[in-house]
């Protein structure tokens, strides 16, 4: 699941390790998000996001920490949780990370990463245990001039407030992978409520395709686990919040995979 999942949900999973105090002008809201495999929930993701003040947010910092857990008869199959959290700054209307710091737990193994960024796009990288991904991507350098996958969520957002479309390419390394991402344009729809959907009505479609480059275990290119593209809906259903994803949807190699805004605390 996580192979499958997670790196194509890097939009949200964004859904800190920096100390940051948010401004008295800046914009906070909890969201929280269920995924589902054929209708049955799987997934919890709640993310704690920080921006500018505003829904076309200026400069200034944000932060973003999130808390990822399967579910249900998933999560006795595979027990898996992982939080994270990333701090940086909206410059001229583009997001630069400062620091991501992420906590995996498998079973009873736990994987630790810690990326920072500086100004000149270099990426450091610190892993606990030091995975044969960390140490090459170390060796390579392949994870320069990227950013992190939370730091996407507020890039993708604050682009999308400004512009008004999600088009956009995106190069991203979660201290195990590196992918890009491509956002293009779809089309609008009224979305029909699910199960404890927050928001229902009209939305923006934006279609995401990966392109993946490095980190991703052979085995599960074999057998197609990574899915070629997603479908993510954009919504103002924050009132003086920028527009996010209300509804994310891909298919995998476990069935359509479908992960839904279902509460908001601002």
């Amino acid at each position: 699941m996580k192979t499958s999942l997670l790196p194509r949900l890097g939009v949200l999973a964004a859904l800190g390790a920096a100390a940051f105090v948010p401004a008295a002008s800046a914009n906070q809201a909890q969201l929280s998000y269920v995924g589902y495999i054929a209708g049955a929930p799987v997934l919890n993701l709640s993310a704690d996001i920080t921006v500018p003040e505003g829904t076309k947010p200026g400069d200034g910092a944000y932060r973003i920490a999130a808390d990822i857990a399967t579910m249900g008869n998933l999560a006795v199959l595979y027990p898996y949780t992982q939080s994270l959290q990333a701090t940086g700054a909206l410059k001229a209307g583009k997001a630069r990370p400062a620091k991501y710091n992420s906590t995996i737990r498998i079973w009873q193994r736990q994987e630790t990463v810690t990326l920072t960024y500086a100004p000149n796009g270099a990426v450091g990288i610190e892993a606990v245990p030091l995975t044969r991904q960390a140490q090459m991507a170390k060796e390579q350098g392949y994870a320069h001039g990227t950013m992190d996958p939370a730091s996407l969520v507020v890039a993708v957002a604050s682009l999308f407030a400004k512009a008004g479309s999600c088009e956009g390419t995106y190069q991203l390394f979660d201290g195990v992978r590196r992918y890009d991402l491509s956002l293009a344009q779809g089309g609008y729809a009224d979305l029909v409520a699910m199960p404890n959907s927050y928001y229902d009505g009209s939305a923006t479609e934006c279609i995401a395709t990966p392109q993946l480059v490095a980190g991703f275990q052979q085995s599960a290119l074999n057998a197609s686990l990574y899915p070629q593209s997603a479908r993510l809906w954009m919504a103002p259903a924050i009132a003086g919040f920028p527009t996010v994803p209300v509804r994310i949807k891909a298919q995998s190699a476990f069935g359509e995979v479908t992960l839904e805004l279902v509460q908001v605390t601002k």
